[in-house]
Order: structure tokens, then sequence, then C-alpha cells
């Protein structure tokens, strides 16, 4: 079976008056058709085209220029996907990730390389929909199953959550969603108009609500708490 691009590059009007645009990327026909068949029975977003390959993905976000990137990729380590990744950041288009629940280790790894979402291969179009909006808007994505995935387990027999916690306040919040995008505190300070030194004190904050020893650490934590969970 020919796994070229089944679609061809479109011309597009300005991309901010639909800001609904996703490409499909991944190596198997089969899997690109099927996520475009969940997308088009929501009705509620446009495939701008199949990519069966980074140098075809580059194609395309260069002359369609998607919203946000979904990708059905299994070798997640191999410096293909790293091409991809790299070519959407470049782009300014999310990244998210459909495949089979990651290894904690992977989750800084690929934040640092732009992905945004992880959804488990089981994912409904509902939810596919609802996490490329999300992405779209700046927000990063684990959907339930994959969070529980990354989260640390605990010994046997230890609680997994203090009784009394102290919850994040809107603020935390908003620096820990930044955070989990892999934006340095220099960034995030731009982002929300603050002090980088009031975003050290929230960061500090943040680990210490959580039980947290670094920021990544705190992100599986959040995510597994639902604080980073559409």
């Amino acid at each position: 079976m020919d796994d070229s691009p089944v679609d061809s590059p479109i011309d597009i009007p300005d991309r901010k008056a639909r800001p609904s645009r996703v490409l499909i990327v991944g190596r198997r026909p089969i899997e690109r058709v099927g996520i475009q068949g969940l997308l088009e029975e929501q009705g509620d977003l446009t495939v701008v085209g199949q990519a069966s390959s980074p140098e075809d993905a580059r194609d395309f976000l260069a002359q369609a220029a998607p919203d946000v990137v979904l990708a059905a990729w299994d070798d997640r380590d191999d410096e293909e996907f790293a091409a991809l990744a790299e070519a959407a950041q470049r782009a300014g288009a999310p990244l998210i990730l459909i495949g089979e629940p990651l290894r904690s280790g992977d989750l800084a790894a690929l934040l640092q390389l732009g992905v945004r979402g992880f959804l488990s291969p089981d994912a409904s179009g509902e939810d596919i929909t609802a996490a490329v909006h999300a992405a779209g808007r700046g927000f990063a994505v684990l959907e339930p199953v994959v969070a529980q995935a990354l989260a640390p387990r605990p010994p046997v027999g230890w609680p997994e959550e203090a009784p009394g916690e102290e919850p994040l306040t809107d603020r935390e919040g908003e620096v820990l969603q930044l955070v989990a995008q892999g934006l340095p505190n220099k960034v995030i300070a731009i982002r929300l108009g603050i002090s980088e030194h009031t975003v050290k004190f929230h960061v500090g904050s943040i680990l210490a609500k959580l039980d947290a020893s670094s920021r990544t650490e705190a992100v599986m934590r959040a995510a597994r708490r639902g604080m980073l969970t559409l």
C-alpha cells in the first residue's frame, strides 16, 4: 500500500480566522485515516492533510499552516520523531502525541521537544478534539489514562496524598500550566506579566504543596491529581 500523504497541501486564508486546523502525521495510513474519521465525526475541526514522514510534515507546515499537529508515532526516541517535533515547534504548531502510555522519564524530554499533549490509542474523537482546542490555547494535555501511567507509584502502604493538602492558588495554577509546557522562569514571567523573582516564589510554593523535589516531579504529581488533565 502506498504510504505517501493522502492529501495535498492547500492554500488557506488567515489561520487566526480558523483556529482549528489540524495536520495528522503517522507512518501507517490506517492510523491517519482512522484519526481523521474520528475528527470528522465531531465536525468541529478541519484536517488540512496527512503526512507519513517529517519531510512530508514540513511541506504541510509551510504550505497549509495547521494550528495543531496530531502524531500517531510509536518510536518516540528516534531521530525522525525529533525532526517532526522540531518542525512543528518552528512552525508554532503544538504537537499532540497519540500512542502507548509513556514512561515517566519521557515526559520532560518530550516537553522540551515541544510536545504539548499525550493521548492513548483509545482516545475518542471527543477527547482528541478537546485536546486540540486546549493545545491551541497553550495548555499541556494529559488524558487520565496517560497521566496515571506517568505518575510515580508510592511504596505499598503509603498514602498517595496527605490529608488536608493545601490547594494551589489561581496564580500558582497558571504558573504550573506554563511549567508543564517546559518554559523557563524568565519566559513564564513575561507570559504572566510578573517578575522572574515572583515566578521563582510560585514555583517554590508549588513544589512544597505537591511535595515534589523538581519541576518534572511536580508536573507528574499534578497530572496524577487531575490538575493538568482536561
